[in-house]
């Protein structure tokens, strides 16, 4: 009896015969006291009078700290750092974070003069993923991962890594944040003030190249056009993965000067982009197609993928919409006729899940300080508990 690849057609055997350097190819371009929780909403002066007796936490920040597609507030990571680990009596929390609010808005919207109403004894800051054209990095730029247009969304990546304007403005807007701090810490000496950098959502670019083999051979007649597309998803990845670093290192190097001089220390980075790495969104891929073969009297063949996880298989990002437009890069095939073609990309999100927070909250609790050894944020807050390195796993 003869094996199923001796009984394909010529054109097809030579297509798989042709694998093996496939692997290899697409390495290479991948590499390039009560505790009391309060919310913003509504705040007055009335709120810090009310709150007089309190150690205070105001929590500043954009989509993540307001739990962007969290659907359950107790799972923000300001009141989950609150409940998990401020659970000393004498603790009240004001979350200021707002969908949409940019680095200029927290700034000329109130929310930089309402923290500093509050005097807060600690204070989180996480902004500038909303900043204009750097908040494309979760939307446009995302848009187009979900519809399979790798080179569009380079493209858009990369036009917001080359504007190197929105970097210096951000930087500026935080050089003006943090000059507010410094006056807050002359009047409040114990003040501990956390910038929170970005977790990157995607899938690094090293990890999905096996997965393309898995997705596209499958496919059988449209395995060329297939891989074609799907090899331009590392470049893509790596240059989404450039501007969150970027975007990072800008809130690092602006962090940088308040950390100098005898009290530099109370200005603390958390990095949760490192901590996140092997937890990105998931991106369930699947693909069917319907091909015609005149060479054998009109037969007609299915080949489906099958669903392909480029994503992280324990995700800390809330789960999206599923993404269906027609993979028409699929056209034509190397043999025969591609009659029908469709995708399903399921599960891709940008924003953190609960366990994505906890995490967030035991990096800001966790997070190391300029001083010398390990010296934890939860430290200078007076908490004598031992440090711990096993967090976000």
């Amino acid at each position: 009896m003869k094996s199923r690849s001796d009984s394909r057609p010529a054109g097809r055997r030579s297509l798989l015969g042709a694998l093996p350097g496939l692997r290899a190819l697409l390495a290479l371009l991948a590499v390039g006291l009560v505790v009391t929780a309060m919310d913003s909403r509504g705040f007055t002066p009335a709120a810090a009078e009310a709150a007089a007796g309190c150690r205070i936490y105001v929590a500043s920040g954009d989509d993540v700290t307001n739990g962007h597609d969290l659907n359950d507030n107790s799972k923000r990571y300001p009141e989950q750092l609150l409940n998990d680990h401020i659970k000393s009596p004498g603790w009240c929390l004001f979350n200021q974070g707002k969908n949409g609010q940019t680095s200029s808005s927290y700034i000329t919207g109130g929310g930089l003069a309402s923290a500093y109403n509050m005097r807060p004894d600690l204070l989180t800051i996480q902004l500038g993923e909303q900043n204009d054209t750097i908040v494309k990095l979760i939307t446009d730029c995302f848009d187009k991962v979900k519809d399979h247009d790798f080179t569009e969304a380079n493209v858009c990546a990369a036009q917001i890594l080359a504007n190197q304007s929105l970097f210096d403005n951000l930087r500026n807007n935080y050089t003006t944040i943090l000059q507010q701090t410094r006056i807050m810490a002359s009047q409040r000496p114990q003040l501990v003030i956390a910038v929170i950098n970005y977790p990157n959502p995607y899938p690094q670019s090293t990890d999905v190249v096996d997965e393309i083999v898995e997705l596209c051979v499958p496919l059988i007649d449209t395995i060329p056009t297939c891989t074609v597309r799907w090899a331009q998803l590392p470049p893509a990845l790596l240059t989404i993965d450039q501007v969150f670093q970027k975007l990072n290192q800008t809130l690092k190097d602006a962090m940088g000067p308040f950390q100098q001089g005898p009290n530099g220390y109370g200005w603390v980075y958390v990095d949760t982009y490192s901590k996140f790495k092997s937890h990105c969104m998931t991106m369930k891929v699947q693909i069917k197609t319907t091909v015609e073969h005149p060479e054998e009297s009109g037969a007609v063949h299915q080949h489906d993928s099958p669903e392909v996880n480029f994503g992280c298989s324990s995700t800390w990002f809330v789960e999206g919409s599923t993404g269906t437009k027609i993979p028409q890069y699929l056209d034509p095939a190397a043999i025969g006729v591609l009659i029908n073609k469709s995708q399903t990309t399921k599960g891709m999100g940008v924003y953190p899940n609960s366990d994505g927070h906890k995490c967030i909250d035991d990096a800001v609790w966790e997070a190391d300080t300029i001083k010398p050894g390990t010296d934890p944020l939860k430290w200078l807050l007076s908490y004598g508990e031992a440090s711990n390195p096993n967090i976000c796993q």
